[in-house]
């Protein structure tokens, strides 16, 4: 790094938030809200083509989890590819993948076709996800980073709640007959997934991260991209270096990760990437089924939407506290209060007793799951995205998420076989994992609060 040159990252803590910023947000928002409705509507669309395709527990399981297949492929290809290549042109190119092959999955003639458009359709997710959080962090000044990346993660939470009203339009109400204008509700259902193809358009005029040009050796084009940001946000475009200090590290891709320097944090993060993954899809892939199953249903609907309100307040109660008491400690606690809330819920359901007497316990485990688990993804997406070096942020992202996915592909799988044998089976191992995770984060963890971006 040369001596005496600001840093990427120092120049972006002297620009004020300012209209870039709010803008940015809210277009990445959009797509992230479009990427919890391309992950959730399977979770509504499975009762049905179960029943359509005659499909067992286990190739059920299979349909659940094919997207998260995809994203293994996507987290790690993505990531890489955007490190390489820019994070702009990784985002333009997943974000129309998702879209399409999400709608396309309207077109699915059975078990195979619908598992192989649900695959593609989650490359695209995982590449967009590692690209966007790399994205979205390099414009940021560190005193409110970790704010502003919490609250991407809180609009997944508008596309769960997005995902209930549209899946209760149109499978209790437009599809009340059996139909849509002569097509079946769960093909209309998928067909709306084009939208999200917009954002991608928006993104193609915007510029490309100034961490990224500036360790790829375009300097200028670093430099003014970072005066516009100062111009935009009412900064002074006229105190921007037109030479920035860069890291003199070499990029060796995958292997970077695995140095001393980086080799513990790897592991860890790799740890909460898995535990969490296996955790949330396991649980929230099946959780219409499992809710109905128990027999706690007055209004499906009502209750889903009700959990994806305390989903999205888990997440903003996590923005505020990433700042106040760091990241390691917010994180370890939402991985504890996790753990405490499944079993709680896997209790309830499992006890066999009166609706009416476990009614209380059952709404207090599963609203306390869903606040909790989301507001732990909306942490995760912070710190991994700040403990990694610029070279290897996508990178480190993208690898930790495709490990996290294996997790992902086998909860659906793993807890729709569990279950057979009692809730509690299927989700007491789940509970032990969420605290051993959190016990390690606070104990091995690394504060990331207040530093710059290297």
């Amino acid at each position: 790094m040369s001596d005496g040159q600001e840093t990427v990252g120092e120049v972006v803590d002297r620009i004020p938030v300012g209209r870039f910023h709010w803008m940015l947000i809210a277009t990445m928002g959009g797509f992230w809200a479009a990427q919890g409705v391309a992950v959730l509507g399977i979770s509504f669309v499975l009762p049905t083509l179960i029943d359509v395709w005659n499909l067992s527990g286990f190739t059920a399981g299979v349909l659940g989890s094919a997207s998260l297949f995809g994203m293994i492929v996507g987290n790690t290809l993505g990531g890489r590819y955007a490190d390489q290549f820019g994070r702009k042109g990784t985002m333009i190119a997943t974000i129309v993948m998702f879209s399409v092959f999400t709608a396309a999955t309207a077109l699915a003639t059975g078990l195979y076709s619908a598992v192989a458009f649900r695959f593609l359709t989650g490359i695209g997710l995982g590449g967009s996800l590692v690209a966007g959080v790399s994205y979205l962090t390099e414009y940021l000044p560190t005193d409110s980073r970790g704010r502003f990346i919490t609250l991407l993660e809180a609009f997944f939470s508008v596309g769960s709640l997005v995902t209930v009203v549209l899946a209760w339009v149109v499978f209790s109400k437009l599809g009340a007959d059996g139909a849509i204008l002569g097509v079946a509700p769960w093909r209309v259902f998928f067909a709306l997934g084009l939208f999200p193809v917009i954002f991608a358009v928006v993104v193609y005029y915007m510029p490309e991260s100034p961490y990224y040009l500036a360790e790829s050796g375009k300097m200028d084009a670093a430099a003014s991209g970072l005066a516009s940001l100062a111009s935009s946000n009412d900064g002074d475009p006229e105190s921007i270096p037109s030479e920035l200090a860069v890291s003199d590290t070499p990029d060796v891709g995958f292997r970077r990760l695995f140095d001393g320097d980086l080799r513990g944090t790897t592991i860890l993060m790799t740890s909460l990437w898995f535990g969490l993954n296996l955790a949330y899809y396991g649980i929230f892939t099946w959780l219409p089924n499992t809710v109905e199953a128990a027999g706690y249903v007055g209004s499906l609907y009502r209750y889903l939407f009700v959990v994806a309100v305390f989903q999205l307040t888990g997440q903003l109660l996590a923005a505020y506290l990433i700042e106040a008491i760091g990241r390691k400690w917010t994180l370890g606690i939402y991985l504890l209060l996790s753990g405490g809330a499944t079993f709680l819920f896997a209790a309830v359901i499992s006890s066999g007793t009166s609706v009416s007497g476990n009614e209380l316990l059952f709404r207090v485990g599963l609203y306390a799951m869903g606040f909790a688990l989301f507001g732990a993804w909306a942490v995760l997406y912070a710190y991994t995205s700040e403990i990694f070096p610029t070279k290897v942020r996508s990178t480190g992202l993208g690898f930790t998420g495709s490990i996290g996915k294996v997790a992902a592909t086998a909860g659906p799988i793993v807890f729709g076989t569990l279950a057979e044998f009692g809730y509690l089976v299927a989700l007491a191992p789940v509970a032990t994992l969420l605290f051993v995770i959190g016990i390690a984060l606070i104990t091995f963890g690394r504060e990331t609060r207040g530093e710059t971006l290297t």
